[in-house]
């Protein structure tokens, strides 16, 4: 979870950002580009946390086809876990501690390519990982400590890093026909498949962990390795459920993810533990209004950040929270942040109409870089104190521009 530009071919990750919601001036979308490749880009949409909601009613054409094949690859589904539907509390975000300080941004190095992307970082802040474009030798890069480390090649089209631990470890996939991914890991200077056939990946943990989905386009279950070297597991789902993927992992080992229920059409929020249970996110209220949908878009130790979703005849809006694991409830955040990506102290890194922080009730802008126009935030440091995105602006004949940024603050 989320056509979709250049800026935004990585994310989520997830990630769509120029449709998610009134722009604030032209659109920055290659079109020709975005026509071209637009079936591939439907599963990147539907499961990033309907970032882009044009796309999202696109896929519901599919119906009751997609159960059907959501089965095809991989090891045989475990036993379904029940469904919990219960609904939960909500309350305002405490003060916390004051917000990041002193932050400047500077594009990181690319050599002589001229459009980059930030696509993930570590919980660090040391590695970056990034997509290239317009360059024959490689299509992503990995940055350590704001240099380039690397600048391997991940097979298919589309080839990129979703995810990268402490050690440098990264996680990502390519798409090697329209309708299948494959999962990759770069190790070691090497990039290899990961077990398993129709994969993609999106997340590690710094104990190796991944997680990820398994199956063609539009017909994702959810998959976890247990280690890079490890054959691909399914994750359980909830009865009479067949389509998810798992998209966030924490230290601790709990992974978050998207399932859709039976009778919808749109995925939810679910979580599977460490103690080997599962569990629907339960649906947050504003006012008297309950959410319809929840969309997690980070993980830390105790802490699920995202948006959910509020569907009123034809119109849509959305709220974002951060969701306490251990009680199942949930505070309403200051400010509507797209992604909410949160560090160990509770700041949440994402995009306001600008790159921001939020810190409990305060928000701290971030510096914008002298090109930017529009901003898509990938990653936040456990600390808060370094943040990766980039930059999107226009250029000449309808062309979009892209930097690769870091944000360092104290």
């Amino acid at each position: 979870m989320r056509g979709e530009d250049e800026m935004t071919d990585e994310r989520a990750v997830r990630l769509l950002t120029p449709l998610r919601g009134e722009p604030e001036g032209p659109a920055r979308i290659d079109v020709g580009r975005a026509m071209a490749e637009g079936r591939r880009r439907r599963v990147l949409r539907r499961w990033s946390g309907g970032l882009a909601l044009v796309a999202v009613t696109s896929v519901t054409a599919a119906g009751g086809t997609l159960a059907a094949t959501a089965l095809r690859e991989g090891t045989p589904v475990p036993s379904p876990t029940p469904v919990a539907t219960a609904s939960a509390a909500v309350s305002a975000v405490p003060a916390g501690p004051a917000g990041p300080k002193d932050c400047r941004v500077d594009r990181l190095p690319t050599g002589r390519v001229t459009k980059a992307l930030v696509t993930a970082g570590d919980p660090s802040g040391r590695y970056l990982t990034g997509r290239l474009y317009n360059n024959p030798s490689a299509n992503t890069i990995i940055w350590r400590d704001a240099r380039i480390l690397a600048r391997p090649t991940v097979p298919g089209d589309d080839g990129r890093w979703s995810d990268i631990n402490r050690s440098g470890v990264a996680v990502g996939s390519g798409f090697v026909t329209d309708d299948r991914e494959q999962a990759y890991v770069y190790r070691d200077g090497k990039v290899t498949a990961l077990n398993g056939r129709a994969t993609a990946a999106y997340a590690i943990n710094d104990a190796g962990v991944v997680v990820g989905s398994i199956g063609e386009v539009l017909n994702e279950a959810p998959v976890r390795w247990n280690s890079v070297d490890a054959k691909v597991t399914r994750l359980p789902l909830p009865d009479g459920v067949t389509l998810g993927r798992a998209e966030g992992i924490s230290e601790d080992g709990t992974v978050v993810g998207s399932v859709e229920p039976p009778g919808k059409r749109e995925s939810t929020g679910y979580l599977w533990l460490p103690d080997g249970t599962a569990r629907m996110m339960p649906l947050p209220s504003v006012g008297r209004k309950k959410a319809d949908l929840f969309w997690p878009e980070s993980i830390i130790d105790g802490w699920v950040a995202g948006r959910a979703v509020f569907d009123e005849k034809d119109v849509r809006t959305f709220a974002s929270f951060r969701y306490r694991i251990a009680d199942g409830t949930y505070e309403l955040l200051a400010q509507n942040v797209i992604p909410a990506l949160i560090s160990e102290n509770g700041w949440l890194a994402g995009d306001l109409g600008g790159p921001v922080v939020l810190a409990g009730n305060e928000t701290v802008k971030l510096p914008r870089h002298p090109t930017g126009g529009d901003y898509q935030i990938s990653s936040i440091s456990v600390d808060g104190r370094v943040i990766g995105g980039s930059s999107s602006f226009s250029l000449p004949g309808d062309k979009v521009g892209n930097d690769p940024l870091i944000w360092t603050c104290r």
